[in-house]
Order: structure tokens, then C-alpha cells, then sequence
């Protein structure tokens, strides 16, 4: 990758372009953190969809595993995802939830999925995850990985997985799905993005606004469409006769 196509001067120019208007720069082009695992299947399908993010409008920053990073320098890396903004698994226990606005992981290895369908927070993977999306974080993952019965299994001739290996892997999906993680195949990459997008933007109207319209004496709310209004935000709403009007 030449400096003309460096993810990390983009972002850097982006920056200095926005200077101090960082929430203007992040709702023009999202962050989106990338966390890369290696594994038998499901690679090049993992490499094109971050390259088509990359080509989206979204700043990207790459984590790769450490067993990645065995197997590829990061210039080889880079060659393949388009992006040379590149950290390893094991920094990431410093990364804050908002250092990043979406959370993609391309290829989702059998030991990632293992490991984040028992809440394994001693991977460091699996504990960015759950910080992220307790942070009200969307999160993505290519699944194709960890499915036995998607016909690129076959195209690579492993046809033959037992049924209860498939039961046991499609549970630990549907773990993860519950965790707040959506599970995409790779032509729903886009919509999800801007699915994600919206809901980043959408304004979310909580308990502590109507209490504090409560106090003020308001009898309306206004809120811009579409919005987010919590279950209990509704309740008081209602228990107080406050409209909320969109």
C-alpha cells in the first residue's frame, strides 16, 4: 500500500479538517473498528468486505491476532483489507468503547465464536466485544465461518460435518445473536452499515429527560424522528401525562 491509498493519512487529513468539530466528524465518517481473526475458512470473503467498507466513508482501524500476525507481516496485511491502520489483539485492553462507533468482526473463527459464546472476557477479543455493546455499540460478524452447512463448506470439500457438531455451532450463534451481535452474510454488509448508522444517529429519550420535564412543569416532549424511547421513559411519560410528540 502506497501513501496514496494509507487509511492512516486519510484519517489524519480528515482530522485536521475538521480540527475541533470531532461529533461533526464522526457522524460524517463513522469509526469503525475491525477485529480480524485467522481461520481455515472464510477469509477472502472476510478481506473483500473490509475492503468494501473501506471504500464507504467510514474511518477504519484494524485489530489483528496475534496467530494472524505469526502467518502475515503487517504490510501483507495491509495489502489485503486496504487499510494500514493496523494494532494487535492484545492492545486492545486499553481501547475505550469510544474510540469507535461500530464494531465488525469479518471472519468469525470457530475459537472466537467458542470463546465469545461463554463470555471468555480473558480473550482480549471477547472483552472488547462485551465492552462495546454494553455501551450500546452495534456489532456486526460475518458468520459464513461458523456455518457447516454454507455452501462455501462445500466448495472446499467439507461437506461431511456430523449433525451434532452443526446443532453445537448453530447454539453458539444463536448466543451470540442474543448478545446484541448481528450475524450477516456477505452481501447484507452495506445495509447493516447503514441500518447501524441510523440507530448512531437516532436521538434516544430516556427516564432522566422526563423526569426532568417532570420538574420544569412541561406537559410535551418534542423528539426528533426516529427515535429511541426507552420502555421506562415511556412508562413515567405516561404516568405524568407528558406527550412526546415526534
Amino acid at each position: 500500500m502506497d501513501s496514496r491509498h494509507s487509511t492512516v493519512a486519510a484519517n489524519t487529513l480528515l482530522s485536521l479538517a475538521y480540527r475541533s468539530r470531532e461529533d461533526e466528524l464522526n457522524k460524517d465518517f463513522p469509526r469503525v473498528l475491525v477485529l480480524l481473526a485467522g481461520h481455515f475458512i472464510g477469509m477472502e470473503e472476510g478481506y473483500t468486505a473490509i475492503r468494501q467498507l473501506n471504500r464507504s466513508g467510514l474511518r477504519l482501524k484494524l485489530a489483528a491476532d496475534e496467530q494472524l500476525l505469526k502467518n502475515h507481516t503487517a504490510r501483507q496485511l495491509a495489502a489485503k483489507t486496504g487499510i494500514d491502520d493496523i494494532t494487535t489483539s492484545a492492545a486492545l485492553h486499553s481501547l475505550a468503547p469510544e474510540a469507535a462507533d461500530l464494531l465488525f468482526i469479518p471472519v468469525l473463527s470457530l475459537p472466537l465464536l467458542s470463546r465469545l459464546s461463554m463470555l471468555d472476557a480473558g480473550d482480549p477479543y471477547v472483552e472488547l466485544i462485551i465492552r462495546f455493546i454494553c455501551a450500546g455499540k452495534p456489532a456486526g460478524a460475518l458468520t459464513l465461518g461458523a456455518e457447516p452447512g454454507h455452501y462455501r463448506w462445500g466448495e472446499q470439500g467439507l461437506l461431511h460435518a456430523p449433525p451434532g457438531l452443526k446443532a453445537a455451532m448453530k447454539h453458539k450463534l444463536e448466543a451470540i445473536e442474543g448478545f446484541g451481535i448481528t450475524l450477516l452474510e456477505p452481501d447484507q454488509v452495506d445495509h447493516w452499515i447503514t441500518s447501524a448508522q441510523s440507530r448512531l444517529h437516532k436521538q434516544v429519550l430516556t427516564a432522566e429527560d422526563i423526569q426532568d420535564a417532570v420538574k420544569l412543569g412541561r406537559t410535551s416532549i418534542h423528539a426528533a424522528a426516529p427515535a429511541v424511547i426507552t420502555p421506562l421513559a415511556a412508562d413515567l411519560a405516561r404516568q405524568y401525562g407528558i406527550e412526546i410528540i415526534l
